[in-house]
């Protein structure tokens, strides 16, 4: 990994023709999309913690803001005979075998959304369909071949690598086998949907050139979030004060999944290196997982009991952001950081290990910290500016405000979704569906 380096001005990433317009500017146009009628297929539920949770339910709203009728469908928005079924996961595969886990929920949740997809269709035909993973695009592709029409289907990349690589670091699918049926199926999909768009230009190079696979059409378009905000009626000090944290203390807090892939234990060890130069230094862990309990003894085990907080999963994420003083993102691969776009909405400054699209994303917000989780005094010493100056952190902060507002709003990500699918459903006209 290159050395770490700070970030107080970059050269910022050009944007897409359609960005340069203004919101106004850009209502108008949106006007003659002709796009009139969205569905979104995914395996989730609606409600949710993960990036594609969040970013569902930011392209559905966003949509429908912009008077395109957006619906969500799922395994679970139809008859309610199928929690059966998939109940048989929780209660007995997740204890027998992983893998088997994993294969039933993939193959009984595409059957689910394909039966609910179908209903759908049957009834009104969509301007386009957007699966929100491989499998979900897989149902799209199979009930457009029953139905025998001539809907789009476009596919969002969020996975990193390959779904089958995160799977795997979970311990969720072991096994060659099994491994190489979830990435020939990424691969097919991927060639057979009418278009890909990717969260970041990192995952669209991870695909297309380190994986070889080369759809018919593909875009990069960066995820957005609302520029509005519920943090709630309990303002910074009061928070503070109920999380057991003065105005003195420096608050970093980290954001995620706890899991290998977003790297926390490492975290701790780098914190643990902060710790030793800043006494007002205090690190909150905001997330649940499968990293929890080896998180936990190894704070006790580092004597960080009283410097670390394992909040756990937390519905107030806004507000806990809008009180802290920087956010620190360690995870060593990742496609668009919705959070750091949570910081930058409420101006608070971001360190990140340059991974993934977490180095693009920052620059793309004009400001940040780039972190070395192979060498900690370097990023410490990379850390430390921001540590010790307040007025450093505000002005950090303003910047990243200003590169969200222009780059990473709902309302821009929609603009670019809605120029996609215009683009794609013209191109698809007259031509073979797969």
């Amino acid at each position: 990994m290159s050395a770490s380096a700070t970030i107080f001005s970059v050269p910022r990433v050009m944007p897409s023709p359609a960005a340069n317009k203004s919101f106004a500017d850009r209502q108008v146009a949106d006007a003659g999309h002709g796009i009139e009628k969205l569905l979104i297929a995914t395996l989730n539920r609606s409600e949710g913690e993960t990036g594609i949770h969040a970013h569902t339910r930011s392209l559905v709203s966003g949509m429908r803001e912009a008077n395109v009728q957006c619906e969500m469908v799922s395994p679970f928005t139809g008859s309610v005979a199928w929690l059966a079924v998939f109940a048989v996961r929780t209660l007995l595969l997740n204890r027998l075998n992983k893998t088997w886990s994993t294969q039933w929920h993939r193959y009984w949740h595409r059957r689910a959304l394909e039966r609910n997809l179908r209903a759908r269709l049957c009834r009104h035909q969509p301007n386009a369909i957007i699966a929100q993973c491989p499998v979900s695009a897989l149902a799209a592709l199979n009930v457009r071949r029953e139905l025998d029409i001539a809907v789009p289907i476009v596919a969002v990349c969020h996975f990193n690598y390959s779904e089958a690589s995160e799977y795997r670091d979970k311990g969720e699918l072991r096994g060659e086998a099994a491994f190489q049926a979830v990435i020939d199926l990424e691969t097919d999909v991927l060639r057979r949907v009418d278009q890909v768009i990717f969260v970041s230009n990192c995952a669209q190079a991870m695909v297309e050139e380190d994986r070889g696979i080369v759809p018919k059409s593909s875009a990069v378009i960066w995820n957005g979030i609302s520029g509005d905000m519920a943090t709630g009626a309990i303002q910074r000090s009061a928070l503070r004060a109920k999380l057991g944290l003065s105005e003195r203390d420096v608050v970093l807090i980290n954001v995620g999944t706890l899991e290998p892939r977003k790297n926390q234990l490492a975290l701790l060890d780098q914190f643990a290196r902060i710790a030793k130069e800043h006494p007002a230094a205090k690190l909150l862990l905001v997330g649940d997982g499968p990293d929890r309990q080896s998180i936990v003894q190894k704070i006790t085990a580092m004597e960080l009991g009283e410097r670390v907080k394992c909040l756990g999963f937390r519905s107030d994420v806004p507000a806990l952001l809008a009180m802290a003083d920087l956010c620190i993102h360690y995870a060593r691969l990742e496609n668009c950081p919705v959070v750091l776009l949570e910081a930058a909405r409420v101006a608070l400054p971001a360190a990140a290990v340059p991974a993934g699209g977490a180095a693009e994303i920052l620059g793309a917000l004009g400001a940040g910290v780039l972190l070395n989780p192979d060498d900690l005094d370097q990023s410490a010493r990379a850390l430390s500016p921001l540590l010790t100056n307040a007025a450093l952190r505000r002005e950090m902060g303003e910047r990243a405000s200003a590169g969200f507002l222009e780059r990473f709003t709902q309302q821009a990500m929609v603009r670019e979704y809605l120029a996609a699918l215009q683009s794609i459903g013209a191109a698809v006209t007259g031509r073979e569906l797969g």
